[in-house]
């Protein structure tokens, strides 16, 4: 394995990775003088370091490469993959590109080569959500009606100069708001119609806050609102509340709680405790472990992921269209 983009992700998935049997980070490509000073102080000798990744490319044998570099570098990288390998399995950290015409240009550069191709939205790989998505399609609360969902964080909290303020990296739709919408499209599909508006709090150039309403052909609408400006959110936290003619269901990132109206609303909530998500090396939340493991294991296999480069491209569709049909928030 080899890891473009040695930065909080990059290390994360290398640590998972060189957990799992039968598998090695061989190689890093990054080109942050900071980042690579410190991979050459902490990282075993064995592990060659890069700046080029094409260099890697070339002196490397790899059987699977972990892309976690900013977004706008991502269709740039792949292309530069597919054109020099045709049988090398890729890993991209979500969104996979900016828009939905890069993100099809991704899944064109891939779609006659050899390899496994998966992006990495680990809330699928969550208890809690698979959860939630089976009671969804149980139909357990009858015809879906509305729903509220939120993602929310403490990451800006007043005016700076990080990477997340700049022109170009997207602002929290790009950020923040692409794991909520895959839960929503994995959820109810994609929506007929979106209307939206965005605000900026704290950044200059980028948006902090978006709200969204989706309407579906079967009538059922929702609400979505994503912002990175809300306090006290430790980390980053999703919610979603469905309401359906027979019941409630809600789901966070830490339950998933089913209300049944014919039941005299007697609740049932299942803790994420209450699943057995035990995983052989937890670095971070048992999902991302799942996640690796998951995708390795299709590379070993030969299979389609669960996440590929198409379904990803659906979550760019989305959020194109919540930046075209974007109102002046008064």
């Amino acid at each position: 394995m080899a890891v473009i983009g040695f930065g909080k992700m990059g290390i994360l998935h290398s640590g998972i990775v060189n957990a799992i049997p039968d598998c090695h980070v061989t190689a890093i490509c990054e080109r942050e003088r900071l980042l690579l000073r410190a991979a050459r102080a902490f990282l075993p000798k064995t592990v060659a370091l890069y700046k080029n990744h094409l260099e890697m490319l070339a002196k490397e044998e790899l059987d699977a490469l972990f892309v976690t570099t900013p977004i706008h570098t991502h269709v740039p990288l792949i292309a530069d993959v597919a054109r020099n390998n045709r049988d090398l399995n890729i890993f991209v950290e979500k969104p996979l590109a900016a828009t939905y015409a890069e993100a099809q240009t991704a899944c064109e550069a891939v779609n006659n080569l050899n390899g496994v191709y998966a992006v990495g939205y680990q809330k699928r790989f969550s208890p809690v959500f698979q959860q939630a998505k089976a009671f969804i399609e149980k139909s357990l609360i009858g015809e879906l009606l509305f729903f509220r969902a939120s993602s929310f964080s403490s990451d800006v909290l007043s005016a700076g100069s990080s990477w997340r303020f700049r022109k170009g990296r997207g602002g929290v739709l790009l950020d923040l708001a692409p794991h909520l919408l895959d839960i929503l499209l994995w959820f109810f599909g994609e929506p007929s119609a979106i209307e939206s508006v965005k605000r900026r709090i704290y950044s200059g150039e980028v948006d902090d806050y978006v709200h969204a309403v989706m309407s579906y052909g079967s009538g059922m609408k929702g609400s979505m609102d994503a912002c990175w400006c809300v306090r006290n959110y430790r980390l980053p936290e999703i919610s979603i509340e469905v309401y359906g003619e027979k019941g409630v269901l809600t789901v966070s990132e830490d339950f998933v709680k089913l209300t049944l109206y014919s039941e005299a609303e007697k609740s049932r909530v299942l803790y994420k405790q209450s699943f057995d998500t035990s995983v052989p090396y937890l670095l971070a939340d048992p999902e991302y472990t799942i996640e690796d493991a998951t995708f390795l294991a299709s590379v070993k296999k030969g299979v389609r992921p669960q996440m590929g480069f198409s379904e990803a491209a659906e979550v760019n569709a989305i959020i194109d269209r919540i930046n075209e049909n974007t109102h002046p928030l008064r």
